[in-house]
């Protein structure tokens, strides 16, 4: 049984950067690009103080978002 990588775009359908595959990426640089922006751009909406007075931090889950500001 061999494994084969496909240098092909998940989103748009071109080749890439063999190389790129093998390290297991699956778009091409400028589809991973655009979805690295949407990403950051989600991510930076779930940030909120971890207690009264406290820094920042990072919620990712609803366990964790329960917990946030007690």
């Amino acid at each position: 049984m061999s494994i084969t990588i496909s240098n092909i775009c998940i989103d748009c359908q071109e080749t890439f950067n063999p190389r790129r595959a093998a390290f297991g990426y699956r778009t091409c640089l400028e589809c991973g690009e655009s979805r690295a922006q949407v990403e950051i751009k989600r991510k930076a909406k779930c940030t909120a103080p971890a207690y009264n007075k406290g820094a920042y931090q990072y919620v990712g889950t609803r366990q964790v978002a329960l917990g946030v500001g007690k």
